[in-house]
């Protein structure tokens, strides 16, 4: 069975970066799980759509950074990256007369949506593998569905899946499940910088570094009671592993317990807050993170 993937870069990197945060990614490995994962046999292409940004903001240092991504992205075996300009915006607010300016991405989702139903029909491939959650895509699966292929949806974790999109897709893959396959531990990359866009505004895709949730003095302690979940979860986590091993992003994203059902954000702080005040120690193995509570701690009952 032969398979094509197609990633809404935005809406994939939204949820890589609140589900996945702070791991890097084999896009190699991904795509070959992803294959794997549909009982496909051949890969015939990975579609990756983006928009960028056109004229002297295209030399700012956040869009070199994109533009070096998706260079590498580009190389790697199978993939194709479709690049969209960015259309610049404004509007005047009528209470404060202030200008405020935006940039969108207009065309990169028509674009999706032309490519998906135009390679089905000429029979260029046997399953759609959509990496995104987006139900303005519905329509285009529907009509996929029509020329007989089977399609796909895929989240990490679930974030921003559409309902609508859900029901319409054969079945729903999370990435969360696949990411010991295909994260990436060899010295770090540079990622892509989309947290500020050209007119210096707050973006939402392909930042530079995986930001700390809790920069030094920006934000408050969280609840104690999230604390006290999340160190109770920690001692059932190394009873739990042999040797006491606890993979900092497997305890963050994956792990389940009675209130441990906070966002992997809000956990992120938790665990900085801990680090810092000495209850839990974040150390490496093999270049993997991983997290331990202080001995000084009480033993749990």
């Amino acid at each position: 069975m032969r398979v094509a993937i197609f990633f809404d870069g935005k809406n994939f990197y939204a949820g890589w970066r609140e589900q996945a945060y702070g791991q890097r990614l084999q896009f190699t490995r991904l795509s070959r799980w992803l294959v794997q994962r549909v009982s496909g046999s051949t890969l015939v292409g990975c579609h990756y759509y983006t928009g960028v940004e056109t004229g002297e903001e295209a030399g700012t240092d956040g869009q070199k950074k994109l533009a070096g991504f998706l260079d590498m992205l580009e190389l790697q075996p199978g993939y194709f990256v479709h690049r969209f300009p960015r259309k610049n915006r404004s509007f005047r607010c009528s209470d404060c007369g202030a200008e405020n300016r935006f940039s969108q991405e207009k065309e990169v989702d028509t674009a999706m949506v032309a490519d998906m139903v135009r390679l089905s029909a000429v029979n260029a491939y046997d399953i759609l593998i959509l990496v995104s959650g987006d139900a303005d895509y519905s329509s285009a699966v529907e009509a996929v569905r029509q020329f007989g292929k089977i399609v796909y949806v895929v989240s990490w974790g679930g974030t921003g899946l559409s309902f609508q999109l859900r029901k319409v897709a054969f079945d729903h893959i999370d990435l969360l499940e696949g990411l010991d396959e295909f994260e990436d531990n060899s010295p770090p990359w540079t990622p892509p910088d989309h947290s500020q866009n050209s007119l210096g505004e707050q973006g939402d895709e392909h930042q530079s570094e995986f930001p700390s949730p809790t920069p030094s003095g920006s934000m408050p302690a969280p609840p104690q009671d999230l604390a006290d979940v999340f160190v109770e979860q920690l001692r059932l986590a190394e009873a739990s592993f042999k040797g006491g091993y606890v993979g900092a992003n497997y305890f963050v994203t994956r792990w389940k317990g009675p209130g441990f059902d906070a966002s992997s954000y809000d956990k992120r702080r938790v665990l900085d807050h801990l680090v810092k005040e000495g209850v839990v120690d974040l150390y490496e193995v093999d270049g993997n993170k991983a997290l331990r509570l202080r001995r000084s701690t009480p033993p749990g009952p």
